[in-house]
């Protein structure tokens, strides 16, 4: 290592209140998790410590047994699997064997060009590259762990974009299970068959760096007690987002403090937050996933809104292709006044889709309306009442709604499917928010997934994967499971660069 790379821990420290894009407010959040000194004494050691059990975590630790190190995993949840768990368990990847099989013509530079196309200047082409390379490799080690992909299908990003619509969403199934489900329970099966030890109940709350700034373990809390856990070769961060954290959005994204979260309860940007108290340098820490969606009460997190009927914003105006992809949506709703909107459908459509026009609501929608979720009205002036929207401007929108069903053509927004009416009374209405998956943005990271300080060198001994790191998702999401690629594709390449660190010295 040379002398240039051992950043003096009081550079960290120093270097750590100016990092640049709310550079001030990155050390105050930081400082919750500020460095700590070695300590005298280790009471757990592992050659590489993980911190975070989802999708990242797993592939981390997966990689780093291939590489040989012993690997333990720190989460702070009593079950692994995050985000990743319950998310739609797809995968974004070109040129794989499963769209050979199928005839679907793709290229790794086809998948880099999109990304550089939705990223625009808020990624690093360096990353993308790299995913876009990787994506077709993911998937074969996937196959090998025991996955299988039916035919991939068209994400819908790229239309709004202007590239090809190439089929390169993958979605995962293993076993009897599909989805989310089935993608974390291939990298976790996979992790404890090759050897990786986990800790559960246990959140880490300091790195530990020695004098020259290297990392050299944890601080965490374990059945109530503190412990220091040493890494012996490295340390890496696959912790989540900062969804559930509203001081991180205040500071860093005001999109996503106006969007509720779709994510478990655990993402409060812990990973992020250590970095940066090391001065970790970030990327595009504004950006966020959204969708329509909206919060039932009582539920722990936000939930999807279904894409019959029309949105309406306060003004009683239609505002977007409702059917369009579920990111571009998402950005336009949070430009409209308060960023929340309305959908509107009549009882047809509530007959023809029961309980599934959002997941969550019965089926003859009693309990919503009872409790004010979902308002009902004989007439659309009414419902404009009920919701406070002009009930006039409400009545010409959907006149001209109707109007365009009946020619074929959505004359505004140019929508192509669920060309339906809404004229059958009784009329209903639900407020519609943007809703988070995650936030996008992390530390920034090189090729090799180490994290980078502000001064650009690499912090010694740390790594990032997931959605612990930026880079990868810039101004658009460039397309359903392009995180999940990101979370193979970097948690794969941290976990055995890690692994390959040598150790640093013995200590007590």
């Amino acid at each position: 290592m040379s002398n240039k790379s051992k950043l003096d821990r009081r550079e960290f420290i120093k270097d750590a209140t100016i990092v640049g894009t709310g550079s001030a407010t990155a050390w105050v959040l930081g400082a919750l998790s500020a460095p700590a000194a070695v300590p005298e004494k280790w009471q757990k050691q592992t050659d590489v410590l993980v911190v975070g059990y989802g999708g990242a975590g797993a592939c981390a630790a997966i990689a780093a047994r291939e590489a040989g190190a012993e690997v333990l995993i720190l989460e702070k949840q009593k079950t692994g699997g995050g985000n990743t768990a319950i998310s739609g368990g797809v995968i974004y990847a070109g040129a794989t064997s499963v769209q050979k099989a199928n005839k679907i013509a793709d290229t790794p530079d086809k998948l880099y060009q999109h990304f550089l196309q939705a990223g625009k200047a808020f990624i690093n082409p360096a990353l993308a590259k790299i995913a876009a390379d990787e994506s077709a490799k993911n998937i074969e080690w996937l196959i090998r762990l025991g996955a299988k992909f039916g035919i991939p299908m068209v994400s819908g990003a790229e239309i709004p974009l202007g590239s090809e619509p190439v089929a390169r969403v993958h979605i995962t199934s293993y076993g009897n299970l599909s989805g989310g489900a089935a993608f974390y329970k291939v990298l976790a099966d996979t992790a404890q068959t090759r050897g990786a030890k986990t800790l559960f109940n246990t959140p880490v709350k300091q790195i530990v760096v020695n004098a020259n700034g290297a990392v050299m373990g944890v601080r965490a809390e374990s059945e109530g007690k503190e412990i220091f856990v040493k890494a012996r070769k490295a340390v890496v961060l696959a912790a989540g987002g900062f969804s559930r954290n509203k001081e991180m959005l205040t500071a860093y994204s005001r999109d996503g403090y106006y969007s509720p979260s779709l994510g478990v309860i655990g993402l409060t940007g812990d990973g992020i937050r250590m970095a940066l108290a090391l001065g970790a340098d970030v990327s595009n820490m504004s950006k966020v996933v959204d969708d329509f969606g909206l919060v039932l009460p009582g539920a722990e997190r936000a939930t999807y809104s279904g894409e019959g009927g029309i949105v309406v914003n306060i003004l009683g105006k239609r505002f977007v292709d409702e059917t369009l992809f579920y990111d571009r949506k998402g950005i336009i709703l949070l430009q409209q006044p308060e960023s929340r909107a309305f959908s509107i459908f009549d009882e047809a459509y509530h007959q023809s889709q029961g309980s599934n026009i959002v997941p969550g609501f019965s089926a003859q929608l009693e309990k919503e309306v009872k409790a004010g979720i979902v308002r009902k009205a004989n007439t659309i002036a009414a419902l404009g009442l009920s919701i406070k929207v002009p009930p006039d401007t409400l009545e010409n929108t959907i006149k001209k709604w109707n109007q365009d069903v009946i020619s074929g053509v959505d004359s505004d927004w140019g929508r192509k499917t669920l060309l339906e009416p809404i004229s059958t009374p009784p009329f209903y209405a639900y407020e519609t928010l943007p809703v988070m998956f995650d936030t996008s943005g992390g530390v920034k990271v090189n090729t090799r997934s180490q994290v980078i300080h502000v001064s650009g060198e690499v912090i010694p001994r740390l790594y990032a994967a997931g959605v612990n790191m930026g880079g990868l998702v810039g101004e658009f999401y460039p397309g359903s499971g392009s995180v999940l690629n990101g979370i193979l594709t970097f948690g794969r390449i941290a976990g055995k660069n890690a692994a390959l660190e040598k150790p640093w010295e013995t200590t007590k």
